[in-house]
């Protein structure tokens, strides 16, 4: 009896600094967390990446997903010996229903905890929720359908120099702008008719060098060419360059063309008078 006694107390005494170690290290643990983006559509593969500081052997890290205050997923994701873990999970199904943003909190034991905040959007692909007025110089407007995720439409602008739409945007997030436009409008043809990519740039805040990005066609047709086009959190100005805009010919290059015609013409009645023969 007095063997099992002191077996018991001695291997409590072994523990007791063990439990304590543990508790200090979870105590005082920092947890990094990371998405590999701030913004997601409905479908999207999210990742996340992170690292704590002090790992505990065989101890994983739980991530908990919530939407709308409500939890919609958990997972028991393995850390490895540098401290490193990685998960991914699907922005999909019956409980991500509405657009808002997403809770992703980590806790490693204890009370370690750390969020993360990311932004979540329906996919709205061909749905155009607002239209912007764009004014033509001197001949009038025409509408240009749109939805914005992440940020907000301020203004669009016709750019009849370098043949394009000019659209600035104030972001809150990475986000997305889905836009239809109108052939009649501005469009992108090689010289035998057929569609060809637009030139899409983008200018980030304070900076006046644009970046090309790529953008995603939604639909083509005989009026409108619709796309999708990324964007990101401190983007300012979206850039859609094409092969012609309107007016091909408004009131400016109206006014030119007639200067040009007039001259032609004075020049073409001095060369005939000055060639004809003296009586």
């Amino acid at each position: 009896m007095l063997k099992s006694v002191f077996f018991i107390l001695l291997s409590l005494t072994i523990m007791m600094p063990v439990a304590f170690a543990q508790e200090e290290m979870l105590s005082n643990q920092q947890i990094v967390l990371i998405a590999d983006n701030t913004a997601y559509q409905e479908g999207d593969v999210i990742t996340i990446t992170g690292s704590v500081e002090k790992v505990i052997p065989g101890m994983p890290i739980s991530l908990q997903i919530f939407f709308e205050k409500n939890l919609i997923q958990v997972s028991q994701v393995r850390v490895s010996q540098d401290g490193e873990f990685t998960d991914t999970f699907t922005a999909a199904g019956p409980q991500w229903h509405n657009e808002g943003n997403v809770i992703i909190r980590a806790n490693y034991g204890g009370d370690a905890s750390t969020e993360l905040i990311i932004s979540f959007f329906k996919d709205t692909s061909g749905e155009y929720l607002s239209t912007f007025e764009v004014k033509i110089p001197g001949a009038g407007t025409f509408d240009v359908p749109y939805t914005m995720k992440g940020g907000v439409v301020t203004n669009m602008e016709l750019i009849q120099n370098d043949l394009s739409l000019e659209i600035d945007i104030l972001t809150e997030s990475d986000g997305i702008l889905d836009i239809n436009l109108s052939r009649e409008s501005i469009d992108s043809l090689s010289n035998a008719g057929q569609d060809i990519d637009f030139i899409v740039s983008i200018y980030e805040k304070d900076s006046d060098i644009p970046t090309q990005t790529d953008y995603i066609k939604i639909k083509a047709d005989d009026s409108h060419r619709a796309m999708s086009i990324p964007v990101k959190d401190g983007d300012e100005t979206i850039r859609i360059i094409g092969t012609h805009v309107v007016p091909e010919f408004g009131t400016i290059a109206m006014i030119v063309l007639a200067v040009a015609i007039v001259s032609i013409i004075a020049v073409s009645a001095k060369s005939r008078l000055s060639i004809m023969p003296r009586i």
